[in-house]
């Protein structure tokens, strides 16, 4: 803590006192423990086999566990010590606080009355009476007494303030000492911290900083990512910001904090959100592709191109050529790259159509919304309203899309899986409002409150909003 030169020192004398009492009391119950397990090794009444197993388990355990009670019974020692020098040396500096206060008001007040009988003395005209300069000079002389007096008792009591801060920082550098001793000392019994506890305090002030720049990353992503260079960072830093989760649950995992089932929890949650979205629409732009190419093969160009337009079928045939390692080497690498609406508005900024570009980066969320809403995937809506589409230049009797069985399959998958994502979506952004309106962060409460309205609609909207207010707020992300 910080303590303010001549205020009361910092801190809090009982909440030290409380923790170091609980400190002693797991010593104590250690204690308890360790003689409970000392009267089974010792009991020579029970001869059994299977009790010369439980002894030697007994007297295993009772050894191990004892090494811990010097750690705790010091530790807690160390803080009741030490609270008690706090109380008096928090005590003592609020005495010379409020001495030095006062002093310092009659001090200025002296200072100015001896300064005016200075100037009564430095005023006197040369014909004055003895009696006029003998009273202007003993008016002097008592006023700058007053003011040598209240030097002395403001020094002195500076004196005792500082004293008090010594005495503080001297008993806590001896509580540090003590603890330091069976923590990593001479007396640590071989309770060493092991490499993952180490490396864990490491871990654990980094993840928090690096965290932050992750989620602001996150943020700015949503208006700059369309930016050459800086775009790719900001998109790199958003999805190490999912892989940090994982890193973080394997370190509590290593620790005890947590289970290796957390582990495979988070490693999946990273996958969904770095590639559950777009593997879905990897597969619905195969799906469709398949149908409008195949379809279109059964067509004559000429009502192919008035039918889908060149521009779609280049498009798909372009999709439909793809390998399989081709797709998902695209659904890897679409977590760290700028997309093709990205590069779309880099194009429309540099040729100075503003208005265009900003009516791609941030679309009328009404537009096709029923669809949207279900699926949450531009993808699989286009997907689904080319299934959907009749027309009497298309092939066979219903002028209907051609579909065979593997556009069956990849589309039903494509459906469902953007619907799930959607779900999953839904869910975690609900788990998230609960806990973040817990914390009273009006900023970061409504942004996934707001996602959660507007998932299906095409625009980071609840991102937007959210962030606007918790930036006007100046409050600060808790996570």
């Amino acid at each position: 803590m910080g303590d303010t030169q001549w205020q009361k020192l910092d801190g809090n004398a009982e909440l030290v006192r409380s923790k170091g009492q609980k400190y002693q009391e797991i010593a104590d119950a250690i204690e308890r423990a360790t003689s409970t397990l000392e009267s089974i090794v010792d009991d020579a009444s029970t001869t059994a086999q299977s009790m010369d197993e439980t002894k030697k388990l007994a007297s295993d355990v009772k050894e191990d566990i004892s090494k811990a009670t010097e750690r705790y019974r010091e530790t807690g020692d160390a803080l009741v010590s030490y609270a008690s020098f706090l109380d008096v040396a928090i005590s003592d500096s609020e005495t010379a606080a409020a001495q030095i206060a006062t002093i310092e008001d009659d001090l200025a007040s002296a200072r100015a009355t001896a300064s005016n009988a200075q100037s009564e003395v430095d005023d006197l005209p040369n014909d004055s009476q003895q009696g006029e300069i003998d009273s202007a000079n003993s008016a002097l002389t008592t006023a700058n007494a007053r003011v040598s007096s209240l030097e002395g008792s403001l020094s002195y009591w500076q004196g005792q303030w500082n004293e008090a801060r010594e005495y503080k920082d001297s008993a806590a550098r001896g509580a540090r000492d003590r603890i330091d001793e069976v923590v990593t000392g001479d007396k640590v019994n071989g309770l060493e911290d092991g490499f993952w506890d180490k490396a864990g305090e490491v871990w654990d002030n980094v993840y928090k900083v690096v965290k932050v720049i992750c989620d602001i990353a996150g943020i700015l992503a949503i208006f700059l990512s369309w930016v050459p260079i800086l775009g790719q960072i900001l998109l790199v830093l958003a999805a190490v910001g999912a892989i940090l989760a994982v890193v973080n649950a394997v370190f509590k995992a290593a620790r005890g904090q947590g289970s290796w089932w957390g582990v495979v929890g988070a490693a999946g949650l990273a996958a969904l959100s770095l590639f559950g979205g777009k593997a879905i629409s990897a597969l619905a732009k195969y799906s469709k592709a398949r149908m409008v190419v195949q379809t279109a093969s059964r067509m004559s160009p000429r009502n192919a191109k008035n039918v889908f337009g060149a521009a779609t079928l280049k498009s798909t045939r372009k999709v439909f050529a793809q390998t399989n390692g081709q797709r998902v080497t695209e659904v890897l690498k679409s977590p760290f790259v700028r997309s093709a609406a990205d590069k779309q508005v880099a194009g429309l900024f540099r040729g100075g159509n503003i208005g265009q570009g900003l009516k791609t980066m941030f679309p009328n969320p009404f537009t096709a919304s029923g669809m949207r809403s279900i699926f949450g995937n531009d993808d699989v809506t286009d997907m689904m309203q080319v299934m959907g589409r009749m027309d009497a230049r298309l092939p066979g009797s219903i002028g209907t899309i051609h579909m065979d069985n593997i556009s069956s399959v990849t589309s039903s998958i494509a459906a469902v899986g953007g619907f799930g994502v959607t779900a999953f979506n839904g869910v975690r952004n609900g788990v998230s409002f609960a806990n973040e309106m817990g914390v009273g962060d009006f900023g970061s409460a409504v942004t996934p409150g707001v996602s959660l309205g507007t998932s299906g609609m095409g625009g980071p909207y609840g991102k937007l909003i959210g962030g606007g207010l918790s930036l006007a707020g100046g409050v600060p992300d808790p996570g």
